[in-house]
């Protein structure tokens, strides 16, 4: 964080308390605004988390929740923008080449609009074309480059090869079985493109070992989420570790699944960057692959440096808070944007929605 953030040790804490204060706030605070509740964020410059709202009435509740309210007196509301991206997504789902010519497409709640990212130079599909006829509620934003897929102790942010694609262990966890209650299965949940094999190996401490670590278990194509199970637990010893890549193979404890606010600073593991960390930028967001033409949805942006390698890798807050596991990025020449003096943009499935659609649950400190 002092590093990608360009701040010191004690800024840094700071930051992650607050952050946590704000994630809390947010989480007691949306369901009790209903529809009045047009989206919320982090502000790093106050340390507040900011609320919008299209019924000024509710301001009170945000301010005595700690909160700062944004009262838009010619705003969306949350499920109004919801309603507008839910139909690109079918759009996309129905026709994936109707996205052509776009890389992304997410609610942003600071712009209080659905932002539409088109590619720069190329033509724009029949996706495009019906994002721009819905109006006020959609802004669109260029960007130069496509999105791509970024393919002993078992710790999160390893090498795995998949097949012939390697990628990174995202996070130990426990499968439960809800028909067979008692019982559980050790897994590792990882990226969906990171899960198709029949058989994972896994790349112990220094990366010469490869070992098999387990077989495919399930995964989801649309939303990027895989979890690998069967694991060997005679020699792939598990817990709640993020490798730090260091030579004394230092770890990060989990300590849980706090999702925190966009605007909130985050860090990931990955077989390739190892440690880098940014800042949550968007939420909700459906990106188009170029490189596999399918469309993800619903993925998490971040400023992180990831590249190919760093798929599956653990997305963390320096707490030691879950947030989800790598999935694709944005790239100029095979390398993070940060080499072309851009910001970062790279995606990760959040762990809480693959906890509740898979019945697993990341181990904790």
């Amino acid at each position: 964080m002092q590093r990608d953030l360009r701040i010191d040790e004690a800024t840094a804490r700071r930051r992650l308390a607050a952050e946590d204060a704000a994630a809390k706030a947010e989480a007691a605070l949306v369901p009790a605004l209903g529809p009045g509740y047009a989206g919320s964020w982090f502000d790093a410059a106050s340390g507040k988390l900011i609320v919008n709202l299209t019924d000024g009435a509710l301001a009170p509740r945000v301010i005595r929740g700690g909160a700062v309210p944004r009262v838009l007196s010619k705003g969306h509301g949350l499920a109004e923008l919801r309603a507008v991206k839910a139909k690109l997504d079918a759009q996309a789902r129905a026709t994936p080449s109707a996205a052509s010519g776009v890389t992304s497409w997410r609610v942003d709640p600071v712009a209080n609009r659905v932002v539409v990212t088109t590619i720069a130079g190329r033509a724009r599909g029949a996706l495009a074309r019906a994002a721009a006829a819905e109006g006020d509620a959609v802004r669109f934003e260029t960007t130069a480059q496509p999105a791509v897929s970024s393919s002993e102790w078992l710790d999160g942010g390893e090498g795995i090869l998949s097949g012939q694609a390697i990628c990174s262990v995202g996070f130990n966890a426990v499968q439960s079985f809800p028909d067979a209650p008692g019982s559980s299965s050790p897994v590792v949940i990882s990226a969906g493109h990171c899960a198709k094999s029949t058989t994972v190996n896994g790349f112990a401490n220094s990366h010469n070992i490869s070992t098999p670590m387990g077989r495919w278990w399930f995964s989801s194509a649309d939303y990027d989420w895989g979890v690998i199970g069967a694991i060997d637990t005679a020699f792939w010893h598990q817990g709640p570790y993020i490798s730090l890549h260091t030579a004394a193979d230092n770890f990060l404890l989990v300590r849980g699944t706090q999702e925190r606010p966009i605007g909130s600073s985050i860090c990931k593991s990955g077989f390739t960057t190892n440690i880098t960390c940014g800042v949550i930028r968007a939420r909700w967001e459906s990106v188009y692959l170029s490189d596999i033409g399918r469309t993800i949805y619903n993925l998490t942006r971040d400023t992180t440096c990831t590249e190919k390698g760093d798929s599956g890798g653990p997305h963390y807050t320096g707490d030691g808070q879950a947030q989800g596991v790598g999935s694709a990025s944005t790239l100029s020449a095979g390398h993070c944007l940060q080499n072309i003096g851009q910001e970062n943009r790279s995606w990760y499935v959040e762990i809480n929605f693959i906890q509740g659609y898979t019945s697993t649950r990341v181990m904790t400190y």
